[in-house]
């Protein structure tokens, strides 16, 4: 099994997102490193209901790449980064995918269901970190992938991230938390589908 994939989706998922952050940042306040507007960025690029149903499935990936305020989104990027290079270098591009696709965009989406209108604009990367932080978690507990290098990007991950959902609403928030089970669930698929794997070198030996 190959355990070396170089880790090319994670380098060009977090380029596009301090790409595209900043420059919508810059677009809406002049600066890249300025506040954007939740009600503004719905023309952006972010993920609204309406737009879902207009059939406009690119602001599933596009609202990913936007944020209201750029030290999270770079926040987030590390995370991703972090969490991303280590995740992908052991399982590959295609499962890299899968959760930032996934984890992301659902729970992205899921999150617009518990903020009223006209706030109710999902955009951001914490679903995606919050997806690779569960895709690693249970790397670590099935002991796939352990070290202190995983477990230390799994505690910047989350730790800050759940520290300012406890702060904002008292509790982690609806759209991390699916993303964290839908990682979680990616996982544990994988290590379905690599099980016979195990089986076939443990015979050999």
């Amino acid at each position: 099994m190959n355990t070396n994939h170089k880790p090319f989706v994670t380098f060009i998922i977090c380029f596009m997102t301090v790409c595209v952050s900043f420059y919508v940042a810059y677009q809406i306040s002049g600066s890249i490193l300025g506040k954007s507007k939740i009600t503004e960025l719905a023309n952006f690029g972010g993920l609204t209901i309406e737009g879902i149903k207009n059939f406009e499935v690119w602001r599933l990936l596009s609202s990913q790449l936007i944020h209201v305020h750029q030290k999270h989104m770079i926040y987030n990027v590390l995370s991703i980064l972090f969490l991303g290079i280590i995740i992908e270098r052991k399982v590959g591009s295609k499962y890299m995918l899968a959760i930032w696709l996934l984890a992301g965009a659902i729970g992205t989406l899921f999150s617009t269901q518990f903020t009223p209108p006209p706030w109710n604009t999902g955009t951001g990367a914490s679903q995606a970190a919050f997806g690779l932080a569960g895709f690693g978690l249970i790397l670590v507990i099935s002991k796939i992938k352990h070290g202190y290098l995983i477990l230390s990007a799994l505690a910047f991950a989350l730790i800050p991230a759940l520290y300012l959902d406890f702060k904002s609403v008292g509790y982690p928030k609806a759209g991390h938390s699916l993303s964290f089970v839908i990682g979680c669930s990616l996982a544990i698929y994988y290590l379905y589908r690599i099980k016979p794997q195990y089986v076939h070198l443990a015979q050999k030996s």
